[in-house]
């Protein structure tokens, strides 16, 4: 890794848009671009924002000293059941372990769901002989006759790739070793992976369902990110990207990976995009002296929202993608379908529902005029006056007006008996609401209260939503970061690289000592510097963090306690590091309980050169006249109130002409390349040092 990047470039592909941004640091230029994605190819549309950004700074592929790059294609890929044959490989007698799972009811009194069906189908899932107990001894050897009957009926399947998964290979992975030796040299062309190269821990359930994830993803992935390495390189149509310069992937804990670690590791990019933005919004919301954030990413097709607490991503274990248990670190996003592309629709009871269904980039919503004749939320901000004719989405996507508003005349406003105004305000409202419930799924009901925290918004839609579902929330502060629609982008430039190590080891709290301890880290810290080594990591650079998976004897979960083994008390000190965070967690701790230690961590951190945000010229409390480009009717009410709305004479700003210290009252509305906001009746906004809109919600008439 170099010490400095002086030219970053980055990428995030979503459902609707590809957001790219360039960073010239010498100069402390920003610069953005939006382009539809192109779901023929993700890499064609991946390849030319870069291009675009690059030409708009006067630089080219070879000045550049670092990519990153997000993407939604794992999480698509899942979603539409688009990716590769998958056939399964477990011990006898545990064919169905992928379809048993561990019974659980998402909701206990539904008598009408229905499970996920698990990706490799019961026809290509396959068993062999051969058992390990729990301390990794052979109980039974493998039978490698029966191991090459097995590849000979996959080759015959046509699966694409093979995902391995035997009882007790967290103790001792040897079995699954052979069983992908034979496998390999059986099925050239076939991938092959293995639960242990993917999470080395207990539970094979999730383990099970972890790895058939990760084989189900390699084949699509793996042609998508060669044919980005093809095209980044290439000097005539593409970037002409150096050899040298490393292109770095986001991954869903907030971390980055190599493109190759991505490319046999896919199950780590999902959620890789919104990942970005969660990273960035921290960064810049801590520059602000606002450690407490709720994290509001409305894009196209879906909004993802996160809570920050001390600065600080919330990071789980365990997570499910469309019902399918996922076990590595992801940061605790909670994705909802509402999106600007998302369809609004009349169910069967008569009730307007807006999402999940998407009209993503193709066909898109009505006003885009690439064939959508559905009514969507876009559609409704633009009928309302929120996005005007001449707003150029992505730079060069102007809206039609007549085509949004004859969609919801035609499937929402006639059918309900209302006029096209109440209509569209009737799905916004629907939408926001949506929001507001996913907002309160990671705050309140996990015992923290919104009004304690602020709101950044980011997405293309974002802030155009942000001031009203905070108002619901009786949120006081929106923050809404410059160029919100391509954050996710960004935060891809501020985060670190990032390796999740784990091993399973079960014993009791009273039998360990610091010594032992360090004696047991050792083999994972070896891996972890190994690991960074090979990144390119410079040994200052590098950050090695211990920590323990702790519970109660007898608890079905676990906490993450962090544990410095240089000065690592006794097994009292580790009690009382569990009682307190148990207790915080969850507002209440047993300290008679025994406790017991269940993995063992390595959080294996490579730190990036530090990210330096461009500020804005100093101006006074009125923006400057050029800033203003004109006036138009919007239709919103006051943001802390519940009435109905009307039309404003709104004034429109355009956000690349503020300087610091600029103060706008609502109603208004702010257009820059990648977002709209808008500012409602009492809505209070200054612009801070770096860019930032810092929105003081509904308290217009204190600053009056």
């Amino acid at each position: 890794m170099k010490s400095t990047d002086a030219l970053r470039i980055a990428s995030d592909v979503g459902g609707t848009f590809t957001d790219s941004l360039a960073y010239d640091e010498e100069r402390g230029i920003f610069q953005v671009s939006k382009v539809p994605t192109t779901p023929e190819d993700l890499a064609v549309g991946t390849v030319q924002g870069m291009c675009d950004v690059l030409a708009a700074l006067g630089k080219s592929g070879r000045e550049v000293s670092y990519v990153g790059h997000g993407m939604t294609t794992a999480t698509n890929a899942v979603i539409q059941r688009k990716g590769a044959k998958t056939a399964f490989v477990g011990n006898q007698g545990f064919r169905d372990l992928l379809e048993i799972g561990r019974q659980e009811r998402p909701k206990l009194y539904d008598y009408r769901v229905s499970r996920t069906p698990p990706l490799a189908r019961r026809a290509d899932r396959y068993t062999v002989r051969g058992r390990l107990d729990y301390t990794g001894t052979e109980l039974e050897p493998l039978d490698l006759a029966e191991i090459e009957a097995v590849a000979e009926k996959i080759r015959d399947s046509g699966a694409e790739a093979v995902a391995v998964c035997l009882l007790h290979s967290y103790a001792n992975p040897v079995h699954e070793q052979t069983v992908r030796s034979v496998l390999e040299a059986r099925l050239p062309g076939v991938f092959v992976c293995i639960s242990t190269d993917i999470i080395r821990e207990f539970r094979e359930c999730e383990r099970a369902s972890t790895v058939v994830l990760n084989a189900y993803l390699i084949p699509i992935m793996d042609r998508y990110l060669a044919s980005l390495e093809t095209k980044l390189a290439d000097t005539r149509s593409g970037l002409g990207l150096s050899p040298q310069t490393p292109v770095m992937v986001m991954e869903a804990s907030g971390g980055l990976m190599t493109l190759g670690s991505a490319r046999k590791k896919p199950v780590h990019t999902i959620l890789s995009g919104p990942a970005g933005g969660v990273v960035a919004s921290a960064e810049i919301a801590a520059r602000c002296k606002l450690a407490n954030i709720i994290t509001m990413d409305m894009g196209g097709t879906s909004t993802d929202i996160s809570l920050i607490v001390d600065s600080t991503p919330q990071i789980t274990s365990q997570a499910s993608l469309e019902g399918l248990p996922v076990r590595i670190p992801v940061i605790d996003i909670n994705a909802i379908g509402a999106g600007g592309g998302s369809i609004a629709d009349i169910d069967e009871g008569g009730a307007l529902k807006v999402g999940p269904q998407s009209a993503e980039a193709q066909p898109g919503p009505a006003c885009y005029r690439r064939g959508g004749t559905l009514p969507t939320v876009t559609d409704a901000n633009l009928a309302l006056g929120r996005l005007g004719t001449t707003t150029a989405l992505g730079g060069e996507l102007t809206l039609d007006a007549e085509a949004a508003q004859q969609a919801i005349l035609e499937h929402i406003a006639d059918p309900l008996g209302m006029n096209v105004v109440s209509a569209a305000e009737g799905i916004i409202r629907v939408a926001n609401a949506n929001m507001e419930r996913g907002v309160r799924v990671v705050s309140v009901e996990r015992g923290h209260d919104p009004r304690e925290f602020a709101l950044v918004s980011f997405g293309g839609a974002g802030s155009l939503h942000s001031c009203a579902v905070a108002a619901s929330l009786g949120v006081p502060t929106v923050l809404i970061p410059p160029a919100p629609g391509i954050l996710c982008a960004m935060g891809m430039l501020m985060s670190d690289l990032r390796h999740d190590l784990v091993e399973t080891q079960v014993r009791p709290l009273v039998d360990v000592c610091p010594e032992d301890l360090q004696q047991r880290f050792a083999p994972l810290l070896e891996k972890g510097v190994q690991l960074l080594a090979e990144d390119g990591v410079t040994p200052e650079a590098r950050n090695l963090t211990t920590i323990l998976d702790m519970r109660y004897i007898g608890q079905s979960y676990e906490l993450m306690i962090p544990c410095n083994l240089h000065n690592c008390a006794s097994a009292a000190w580790l009690e009382q590091q569990f009682h307190n965070t148990h207790y915080k967690k969850f507002g209440h701790a047993d300290d008679s309980a025994l406790l017991e230690i269940v993995n063992l961590r390595v959080l294996a951190i490579g730190r990036r050169p530090p990210f330096s945000l461009p500020k804005l010229a100093e101006g006074d409390s009125v923006p400057p006249a050029q800033a203003q480009s004109g006036r138009r009717q919007v239709y919103c009410g006051p943001s802390n109130s519940a009435k109905p709305g009307g039309w404003h004479d709104a004034p429109v700003w355009g956000r690349k002409f503020l300087l610091a210290g600029n103060h706008i009252s609502g109603p208004a509305v702010i257009e820059e390349l990648s977002s709209t906001a808008l500012l409602h009746p009492g809505d209070y906004a200054t612009v801070d040092a770096y860019g930032n809109l810092l929105v003081s919600v509904g308290q217009g008439d204190s600053h009056a």
